[in-house]
């Protein structure tokens, strides 16, 4: 009974009602599937499948990845923005709280819009084991998109408005930089020579996203913002210095450590 009653409280009692009747918010069972679903295919399942298979090229169908995911970024991005940041939010401590105006179940709305698309960028690693570029499936790479639908996921079942959906538009904004960059990178050898140096920079700027994600956030740990909402502020702000981390040794491996050589 004790199990039952913390999942009936961190479920039902402390989350917001009005999502939990949206697709894959009434519990966390269906990203608990996606997540395991992807890590079995990009860890065991897909590079078995590849085995004995050549490497597909796919630009066509990374083309058209890149500029959706791209082009749903941006209208994300202006979504979250016209949803209260260009009336009554700031970049302040705003607490969060339930209710039925539109301005709010729209903040709700692009919040859940967030978790779709991070589920849809699932098929970065997809595309890579199809292309054999298992390179390209680092652990960093595995851990930030596994991660990243799981805070998607907390953000729009606790809080999918106030201040916590202020850092989905620095990430929104990243999202359409890196997915450019990444059309630009499938266009041939030519523009591939001319987009290669600003490889460095599109990891820079990440850098520069988890710093203000982790600035903002900040300031729910004062006494006097979100009292109720601290622990999520610890969950967020655990896992972007954990991803800053790992970004910023990346860098250094991929750009200082060549420089150097």
């Amino acid at each position: 009974m004790e199990v039952s009653n913390i999942y009936h409280y961190l479920i039902d009692e402390i989350s917001d009602p009005r999502v939990s009747d949206w697709p894959l918010m009434s519990n966390p069972f269906g990203i608990v599937l996606i997540s395991l679903a992807y890590l079995s295919f990009v860890l065991y399942f897909g590079p078995l499948y590849m085995k004995d298979r050549k490497p597909q090229a796919l630009v066509k169908t990374m083309i058209c990845y890149n500029i959706s995911v791209a082009t749903a970024s941006a209208v994300i991005f202006y979504g979250i923005l016209t949803s209260g940041y260009t009336t009554h939010l700031s970049m302040g401590c705003e607490p969060f709280v339930i209710s039925d105006d539109s301005m709010s179940l729209s903040m709700a709305r692009w919040i859940w819009w967030i978790l779709i698309l991070k589920i849809a960028e699932l098929a970065d690693t997809v595309i890579f084991t199809f292309r054999k570029k298992y390179n390209q499936i680092s652990f960093l790479h595995v851990y930030h998109h596994t991660v990243t639908i799981c805070l998607a996921w907390i953000a729009c079942k606790y809080a999918p408005g106030g201040m916590w959906t202020f850092i989905m538009m620095p990430n929104c904004v990243v999202h359409v930089i890196m997915y450019t960059y990444y059309l630009c990178a499938c266009l041939g050898p030519k523009v591939q020579k001319i987009t290669a140096p600003w490889k460095k920079y599109v990891t820079s700027l990440q850098l520069v996203q988890f710093t203000i994600m982790v600035a903002h956030t900040s300031q729910a740990l004062q006494p006097s913002c979100e009292p109720t909402r601290k622990p999520l502020a610890y969950i967020y702000m655990s896992q972007v210095v954990c991803m800053f981390y790992m970004f910023i040794d990346y860098y250094r491996k991929s750009y200082l450590r060549k420089k150097i050589e």
